[in-house]
């Protein structure tokens, strides 16, 4: 059932966005005469913008790019990309090492996440590029008048609200230790209550008092004005989350260096303030990712 689900989700997904069209004039650009690359992403708006920015970027130098949005969760699309399914994706550090590797410990620095991910992941194959300089970590927000109410500071408040705190998130957050799991065992909140809600859907849950707290990414462009209330993690619960281009080894080697060399020069550039900005108008102001992304690159001079 998982291999069908698998290749459903990789040959229904959002297909290719058109970014693998290489330039009319390409024998002079380092990925001139490359075998093909099938890049992924995961099931929600900064996935979209970074496939999109990664794509845009490799054409531009002539690489032939074929992107694949919308895979689905890590579980299903990194189960694509060890298959041979797809050839890269993005992913995030913390989720590699808790996600993928099953590791409950936490780690003292980003550079520590890195590593340990790159300890993961090396026996099948896979490579990671460089990190992005953001961090893309889950956080949980409530509403402000909540906050003021039961004096909401960080994740451990949440025991103040009579009757348990109901949490929303997407459906894989319920079952993840750097989750709703972690929430009960970290912090102690044994009566919390969970519903679920596609990404980027349970800011409105939130809004509509469906429920008192919304699992949220901390790029999100919807937080970039202040309108809800970033609990704050003392315990390190989430972990680090930088963004990491996830690679077979194999693609790496027969694309050449101008392929890693490309990726990591877009990675270098992705800042927090750069990814709520380009989040904002993607999942608030209904911008397109392909327009977004290639806005971005012509700005610093990669497309």
């Amino acid at each position: 059932m998982l291999a069908l689900a698998l290749a459903l989700a990789v040959a229904g997904c959002g297909g290719g966005s058109g970014t693998g069209s290489a330039p009319t004039t390409t024998t002079n650009l380092p990925g001139a005469g490359k075998p093909p690359v099938t890049i992924g992403t995961k099931n929600f708006p900064e996935e979209f913008l970074l496939g999109e920015l990664y794509s845009q970027a490799l054409t531009a130098k002539g690489f032939r790019v074929n992107l694949k949005s919308n895979v689905g969760a890590t579980e299903i699309i990194y189960r694509a990309l060890t298959s041979g399914t797809l050839d890269m994706y993005p992913e995030y550090t913390g989720v590699i090492t808790a996600v993928i590797g099953n590791q409950t410990k936490r780690l003292a620095s980003e550079e520590a996440a890195y590593q340990e991910a790159q300890r993961i992941v090396s026996p099948e194959g896979l490579v990671l590029l460089e990190r992005t300089p953001f961090s893309d970590r889950d956080a949980i927000a409530v509403r402000p008048a909540l906050a003021r109410r039961y004096k909401l500071e960080s994740i451990g408040d949440l025991a103040r609200i009579p009757g348990g705190a109901t949490i929303g998130g997407p459906p894989e957050f319920k079952t993840r230790e750097q989750g709703f799991v972690g929430m009960r065992n970290v912090y102690g909140l044994s009566n919390l209550h969970f519903r679920p809600f596609s990404i980027g859907q349970q800011y409105d849950a939130l809004n509509r008092q469906k429920v008192d707290a919304v699992d949220v990414f901390t790029t999100d462009g919807q937080l970039s004005k202040g309108e809800y209330v970033v609990l704050k993690d003392p315990e390190d619960l989430f972990g680090f989350q930088n963004a990491v281009p996830l690679v077979r080894e194999a693609v790496v080697s027969r694309e050449g260096t101008e392929f890693a060399k490309t990726i990591n020069a877009v990675s270098a550039l992705l800042t927090t303030i750069e990814m709520r900005r380009m989040n904002h108008a993607v999942a608030v102001g209904q911008a397109s990712p392909r327009v977004v992304a290639a806005s971005f690159l012509h700005g610093h001079g990669l497309k």
